[in-house]
């Protein structure tokens, strides 16, 4: 087994602060975004090499300015105005996703942000359909819970 999957554990760190906040008060702190940045920088250059961090990098930042325009064409067509993007996102929603581009390849990372998208969707779906809760959904929570499965499935399998 190669050890240097290991180092996948180092996004925990950062990661399990921001699920608890995220779900408890809908906030993340920037200092947990940085963190989570500087260890999925260290993580893909430790596992891909300096090359294939940087092509991940700049393929998923693709990829998410590509979702941010299907969004802001989505919210401009429902509402006849752009300005109301922030209504549906959170800037820390945004963060947490540019802070990991760098440890998926691109295929993988299309799959967690799809599988994201999925898992909150349901969980909305829950807390306002069924439970007539909040609207509002936890999604660096969400998508960190998945991360986390990701990560443990990857240093144990």
């Amino acid at each position: 087994m190669d050890a240097s999957r290991y180092i996948l554990l180092l996004l925990l760190i950062p990661l399990l602060p921001m699920i608890i906040s995220d779900f408890y008060r809908r906030k993340v702190a920037l200092i947990w975004l940085i963190m989570l940045a500087a260890c999925a920088v260290l993580v893909a250059v430790t596992l891909f090499g300096v090359n294939i961090f940087m092509i991940n990098l700049v393929f998923n930042i693709a990829i998410l300015i590509y979702m941010f325009l299907g969004v802001l064409l989505y919210v401009y067509i429902k509402n006849k105005k752009i300005s109301s993007v922030k209504h549906y996102t959170g800037m820390g929603d945004a963060l947490f996703f540019i802070a990991l581009t760098p440890v998926f390849e691109s295929d993988n990372f299309i799959y967690f942000l799809i599988a994201s998208c999925l898992v909150s969707l349901a969980w909305w779906s829950i807390t306002y359909v069924i439970i007539h809760k909040k609207r509002t959904v936890p999604l660096v929570g969400i998508s960190g819970c998945l991360l986390s499965v990701y990560v443990a499935l990857k240093v144990l399998i």
